[in-house]
């Protein structure tokens, strides 16, 4: 583990522990009292009455008895009620109105505007202020949201000092604050869904849009309870009306996608909770998921993997180096159309991803040559049809893409393909490094189309994680050592602030791409679109197109999910093709783009075989 993970992790560990070093406190009532410490956390101690219950201050302070294994856990495994002795309480388990109090007491010229929260940054004795991260994690309840914010205040730097003001947008807040993002708990009715009611739980393997349509847009931020003195460490999710232990449990809180990485995780799970069928789970009940299971951002605050996993988003943002290029002009876009030749990737009803994506990839670079100011390489070519653009729906099924090597490379192993292609992209860079591009204009785009569990629908995107990457790698068999690119640079090489710098790029580069597609009415993964790590089989990895590649903004997009029977019958159209390819475009530009000028909304582009068509160029060109 990196030192300054370490270092971060062991401050973290006493998080709990009264600070004697304040910039602010605040007393609600003569038992509830808050303080902002020096490092910019929010500590909240309540005094138990005379003869307390754990679950009794719960109840009081924040509305759910329940809560009380949180709060007994968040205060050490051997804590004990004791009047005149006060405990501390994570302020996101905090009654809305009291956390509303507590913020407004502590930040006086906080304000809410019909925009969101107006926060105005203290700081300490006139140094960096309350990070960005800091404020996502008090006012919407998830510190990821720290992005979002940022886009909100294009000015503003991942640095804050004392007067600024900082929007966050009234769509991430939750109750407490004026949004609508509930954080209690869902309430213990015991109304018992029939079959019919669950739409994941009980639908067709190949279940359409509007099947699923309850399941395909994430909730607000979820409400956990930790239970860490069990034999086996656990959180406690209340299945909400509507929701499905598939999608609202499997899916959401450990990451799994795939259709057999699914069926464990919730076999599990209705193990675990002793559950007989799944079909008459009341609403409020209470679902137990083994912390084993979970995605770090769903473990308890302090636990380690959640505080590493955060230190790591932090520095990697703020190690990416963003640079601005109006109409894409100084750009270098490398496009890499997933598999191809005799490599189909995913097939399903007959229908090859290889092909389909390397429509998608035509189109992009059709578009990026004609509507902006930005060179474009690609990693393939057929060798038959060139980059020609097909206008028809239904595409025939190619076998003659190569990798474009020299010499060029005919796609007969998948696996040589894919490290040719990075290798390949490795020699694009330095070349562009050598004419004066400035790292940060240039961009890697890998296009695919995805095979998940058939309930889901909608693009992802990957990023490399700093701790996957940093490192050598190199390949030496004489099929690779036989191309120019390998012989030119064998060994690949990642320091940590290198990758630490493409996590944070690559991952800006990801959320306005997905912005762009939800902003074209495009489906997007309903829970967490972009992702640092691939999760399957009980492994985590970064797939080797991204993890050994030397451009710092790198991403692999899955367009759409080819296992679900929705999103094949859009792949199939090239209206959708052309949609995809225009909103990955507009992503790029909104990326680059000059925020001191307003980027226009994404419009159709004129491109040879697409029924779409629009006469004038997009925005900044």
């Amino acid at each position: 583990m990196r030192r300054w993970v370490w270092v971060a992790l062991l401050a973290a560990s006493a998080s709990a522990a009264p600070s004697s070093d304040f910039i602010a406190r605040t007393e609600i009532t003569p038992e509830l009292r808050a303080a902002l410490t020096s490092d910019y956390t929010i500590e909240v101690t309540v005094m138990p009455h005379d003869g307390d219950a754990w679950s009794r201050l719960a109840l009081r302070v924040t509305g759910d008895a329940e809560n009380w294994k949180a709060i007994a856990a968040y205060n050490g495994p051997d804590a004990r009620l004791r009047s005149g002795i006060p405990v501390s309480v994570p302020l996101p388990l905090l009654r809305p109105e009291m956390q509303r109090q507590i913020m407004a007491n502590l930040f006086p010229k906080d304000s809410l505007t019909d925009k969101g929260w107006k926060h105005v940054i203290i700081g300490s004795r006139g140094l960096e202020g309350e990070s960005l991260w800091s404020l996502a994690e008090w006012f919407t309840g998830a510190g990821n949201n720290y992005t979002a914010i940022r886009k909100a205040n294009p000015d503003q730097g991942l640095s804050t000092h004392p007067g600024e003001v900082v929007l966050v947008p009234k769509r991430l807040l939750t109750a407490a604050f004026g949004g609508g993002r509930e954080e209690v708990n869902a309430p213990k009715a015991a109304k018992v869904r029939k079959p019919e009611d669950d739409p994941i739980e009980h639908a067709p393997a190949d279940a359409s849009a509007s099947d699923l349509a309850v399941e395909t847009v994430a909730t607000g931020v979820p409400s956990l309870t930790y239970d860490r003195r069990a034999s086996e460490p656990y959180a406690v999710y209340r299945l909400q009306k509507g929701e499905a232990l598939y999608s609202s449990v499997a899916i959401r809180f450990t990451g799994r996608v795939y259709a057999e990485d699914v069926r464990q995780a919730i076999d599990e799970i209705v193990q675990f909770n002793g559950i007989g069928d799944v079909s008459k789970i009341p609403v409020g009940y209470a679902v137990k998921i083994p912390m084993s299971l979970l995605l770090p951002e769903y473990l308890p605050p302090d636990d380690p993997s959640r505080v590493a996993s955060e230190i790591a988003r932090r520095e990697s943002a703020k190690a990416a180096r963003r640079t601005r290029a109006s109409g894409l002009a100084g750009v270098h876009v490398i496009l890499d159309a997933g598999h191809g030749g005799r490599d189909a990737g995913t097939t399903h009803d007959g229908m090859w991803e290889s092909v389909y994506v390397y429509d998608v990839m035509c189109r992009l670079k059709k578009i990026l040559e004609k509507h902006s100011a930005a060179s474009v390489s690609t990693t393939t070519r057929s060798k038959s049809e060139g980059y020609r653009i097909a206008d028809s729906d239904v595409l025939e099924e190619p076998s003659d893409q190569v990798v474009l090597t020299s010499p060029s490379y005919d796609l007969d192993d998948p696996v040589v393909g894919v490290h040719l292609r990075w290798y390949l992209a490795n020699a694009i860079f330095r070349h562009a490094l050598r004419h004066h591009v400035p790292r940060e204009k240039v961009v890697f785009l890998s296009i695919h189309a995805d095979s998940l569990h058939p309930s889901l629908r909608g693009a992802m995107a990957y990023i490399p994680a700093e701790r996957f990457v940093t490192g050598s790698f190199e390949k030496s068999d004489p099929v690779y050592l036989a191309r120019a690119e390998v012989r030119e640079h064998p060994v690949v090489r990642h320091s940590e602030e290198e990758s630490l710098a493409a996590e944070g790029l690559s991952r800006d580069l990801a959320d306005s791409i997905m912005d762009a597609f939800a902003g074209g009415h495009l489906m997007v993964h309903p829970f967490d679109p972009v992702r640092d790590n691939v999760v399957r089989e009980g492994r985590q990895w970064v797939p080797a197109i991204i993890r050994y590649n030397l451009v710092p903004t790198r991403l692999l997009i899955e367009v759409c999910n080819l296992g679900n029977r929705s999103d094949r019958q859009l792949m199939r159209t090239r209206e959708y093709r052309q949609q995809l390819a225009e909103a990955m475009f507009h992503g790029l530009v909104s990326f680059f783009a000059d925020h001191d000028q307003p980027v226009r909304p994404p419009r159709a582009l004129s491109v040879v075989g697409s029924r779409l068509s629009s006469p004038s160029p997009p925005a900044d060109n």
